[in-house]
């Protein structure tokens, strides 16, 4: 909850797709679980938060759909009593959006219209139930309903392939559910902004390759506002790793074996070589101080991190001189 309600607090994007699949790709998420309620609500809210501007929209709206999720959103209750978590937290959504409370009119009826236009989406989606599948087609509803009744436009739906159902405890659909696309795409995440990421390391850009080159240029532009002293976009099959690096260590280094930045506890060469296939561009930056050049790299794998690089990882070095040397 500490991860959804951060990123939902904090995150600029408008596509609550985009926002969703970032709460999804937390590791320690549960396949399945209410979780999933807060992460619809949340995304949709934050992206409506982004998108409108206004000022009665913000963070305790988001923290009010949170509140009003947690009186329905339990655990089991999908097989209980039939109603999903996911639905009446899109239903909060509607209602805060509009002030819709018991009593009132036209905000009522969108409110529960909502609810059930969700409510039947996903109930064409069980069998057995898949919370995964249900932030997809419930926001996909919302997101539709929300531009017919209230006239908010958020991005639509865009192409998403399910890269989870070997994790579902009760069997995937697979064939049956509409993001399954087969074992031959199992090693595809969904499309998220103009890049899709795959497992192995591989990318590919749709729209061009305009707007990524314009993320990466922010990065850079970030990194020197963080601290560094220098910058520049390299490709990473032009970083050389080698084995003599870790021998001068083991056989001379009064350090060696006494901390996480030296052997034996750091990455072995062909582990570090493995690890930089999985990636074309990096960011690489240099700075007067080792410690303040740390921080800058961790701070900009986070801004990364929200921008939709969900694979960006900070790879520090030690000082090559005197103590505070670049």
């Amino acid at each position: 909850m500490r991860i959804i309600k951060d990123i939902a607090f904090t995150i600029k994007s408008k596509d609550p797709f985009e926002i969703a699949e970032l709460m999804l790709s937390y590791p320690g998420l549960p396949m399945l679980g209410c979780q999933h309620a807060y992460i619809a609500g949340g995304a949709l809210m934050a992206a409506v938060k982004n998108a409108a501007g206004a000022a009665e929209i913000n963070n305790e709206s988001i923290k009010e759909v949170f509140r009003r999720a947690r009186k329905q959103a339990h655990g089991g209750y999908c097989g209980l009593t039939g109603v999903c978590g996911i639905a009446p937290a899109i239903g909060a959504c509607f209602a805060v959006l509009t002030g819709s409370k018991c009593g009132t009119d036209k905000e009522q009826r969108i409110t529960m219209e909502a609810v059930a236009r969700v409510t039947r989406a996903i109930t064409e989606l069980t069998g057995p139930s898949c919370c995964k599948a249900y932030v997809w087609t419930a926001l996909d509803t919302a997101v539709n309903y929300l531009g017919e009744s209230l006239g908010v436009v958020l991005p639509s739906r865009r192409l998403i392939t399910c890269n989870y159902s070997a994790k579902h405890p009760h069997g995937c659909r697979q064939a049956q559910c509409p993001y399954f696309h087969g074992q031959e795409h199992q090693n595809k995440v969904s499309v998220i902004g103009e890049e899709t990421v795959y497992n192995d390391g591989r990318s590919t850009t749709l729209e061009g390759g305009a707007a990524m080159d314009e993320k990466m240029e922010s990065l850079l532009k970030r990194s020197l506002e963080l601290g560094a002293e220098k910058a520049k976009i390299i490709d990473t099959g032009s970083v050389v790793v080698e084995e003599w690096v870790r021998w001068k260590c083991l056989y001379g280094c009064a350090f060696h074996g006494k901390d996480a930045y030296h052997p034996p506890c750091v990455p072995d060469a062909e582990s570090t070589r493995k690890i930089m296939r999985e990636y074309s561009k990096a960011v690489l930056m240099t700075g007067p101080k080792g410690k303040a050049l740390t921080e800058v790299a961790v701070r900009l794998e986070g801004e990364a991190y929200h921008m939709g690089y969900y694979k960006a990882f900070a790879m520090t070095a030690l000082s090559s001189g005197p103590e505070g040397g670049a």
